[in-house]
């Protein structure tokens, strides 16, 4: 009998479904509702108002995606606006597809406010860091929402910021090549953090080391020896640079390197960086890497 009554309670408990549900971070593609964000991160650049593009990839099975819904929200400084609806994609399709929207600067502050007050009508206006966020809420053809469980961040960046991936470098160690390239991976993270300083995350193959460099006026690269009022370090060891260290970094192209290559036709610029760290008692290991922006 207690079986049979704990039998009726589990069949009752998955009879009685909520009618607003939450989409799991793996994505299946075996009901309808679950959207796969194509761009969870998006650099707007000041100086270009856009259009900036977005997909997501919306699945379909037996029960039907029939909308998703786009809110977005803006943040700077930790406050954050109201959410307002930004679009809806209305959904008539049996398969899987791919749906892209465009926006621009004043698609991104139209209906928005902060502290009371619209926001900026001018780009040049906003923080670097600052971010509008896209949430995804999608229905289906049980008449369920579904609330994506991931978010879009469009940030106010500069120029250089975004996904790099790696076309050629070398690493050196103690004098000696230990890699012409096949430490590297395909692609790395370059942050904006102020007008004219970003933040490579990932060092060749160490993925949990990161290095602050800065941009000038005249396209040179340079790395400041403290960020934060901390002394930079890769591996846990002092940071070297050609400005400051050149006799420890002699193979590494220090005469022709540390520029910028700008692609104003295409958008894929290119860093050519060369630096390293000293490990005491044993000497440099040095990094000379050539890296080119992905344009999605």
């Amino acid at each position: 009998m207690k079986i049979i009554k704990i039998l009726s309670i589990l069949l009752l408990s998955f009879i009685v479904m909520p009618s607003c549900e939450e989409s799991e971070d793996v994505v299946t593609g075996v009901e309808g509702g679950l959207v796969e964000l194509l761009n969870p991160s998006i650099n707007y650049v000041v100086g270009n108002s856009g259009p900036y593009n977005c997909s997501v990839k919306v699945y379909q099975g037996k029960v039907k995606t029939t909308k998703v819904e786009i809110y977005k929200s803006f943040t700077s400084v930790g406050k954050t606006s109201e959410e307002v609806l930004f679009k809806t994609i209305d959904l008539n399709k049996p398969e899987t597809s791919i749906e892209s929207f465009s926006f621009s600067f004043n698609d991104l502050i139209a209906g928005l406010t902060l502290d009371g007050s619209p926001l900026p009508d001018k780009d040049g206006d906003y923080q670097i860091g600052d971010y509008w966020k896209f949430r995804f809420v999608s229905l289906n053809s049980l008449g369920n929402v579904v609330q994506q469980s991931k978010v879009t961040k469009v940030t106010v960046a500069t120029r250089f910021a975004g996904r790099y991936k790696f076309i050629e470098g070398e690493y050196w160690r103690i004098g000696v090549l230990s890699s012409a390239g096949d430490y590297w991976f395909d692609e790395y993270l370059f942050e904006s953090i102020d007008a004219k300083t970003y933040k490579m995350n990932g060092l060749s193959a160490w993925l949990d080391n990161e290095l602050y460099f800065q941009i000038e006026e005249d396209g040179t690269i340079t790395y400041p020896a403290e960020w934060n009022g901390v002394s930079q370090t890769l591996n846990g060891q002092p940071l070297i640079t050609c400005e400051l260290n050149l006799s420890d970094l002699t193979h590494v192209n220090c005469g022709s390197s540390n520029y910028v290559i700008k692609d104003d036709v295409n958008g894929k610029d290119r860093l050519i960086m060369s630096f390293g760290y000293y490990t005491a008692g044993s000497g440099p290991r040095e990094f000379y890497q050539v890296m080119e922006k992905i344009v999605d």
